[in-house]
């Protein structure tokens, strides 16, 4: 896991023994709730598709976090965008996450999460965000090395 400040970011990556495509279909798996230890449940309008709005319930520390998250880009089995905005002290932030598929080999990848914070007072929630966006993505990322070793 590498953290920045500037801006407030996490990034992460994980190898998998699955080409890029098979790793892109495991993950906008509708019904990956059942395998998948970061998911409580996921929601979506239209798929992974630009534009769609997924509504995900994370599992963290804390208990249930659900948040709604618009799609800005998707591009099979290389990248997905996922944005989202909240409020803190009556101005808005956003948080935007990144999925990247990389081809390593003929049957490897590379999946990649980058999770960045952005906002007036960013710095405020940063701590308390950190921390729960890293169980996430931990619990993702590891929940799809175990699902892809399944296959």
């Amino acid at each position: 896991m590498i953290e920045s400040n500037s801006p407030f970011s996490l990034h992460v990556g994980i190898h998998l023994k699955i080409p890029s495509q098979m790793a892109w279909d495991l993950f906008i798996q509708s019904n990956q709730a059942k395998w998948n230890h970061a998911l409580q449940s996921l929601e979506a309008t239209l798929g992974f598709h630009t534009g769609s709005m997924l509504t995900l319930q994370f599992q963290t520390l804390r208990g249930a976090l659900k948040t709604k998250l618009e799609v800005i880009e998707s591009s099979p089995a290389h990248s997905l965008v996922l944005q989202s905005h909240f409020r803190h002290l009556l101005f808005q932030h956003t948080e935007q996450w990144v999925v990247r598929f990389h081809k390593q080999e003929t049957q490897h990848s590379l999946v990649e999460f980058q999770y960045v914070l952005s906002g007036p007072f960013a710095a405020r929630v940063w701590q308390e965000k950190k921390l729960i966006v890293n169980n996430i993505l931990n619990l993702w990322l590891e929940s799809l090395k175990l699902q892809s070793e399944r296959l």
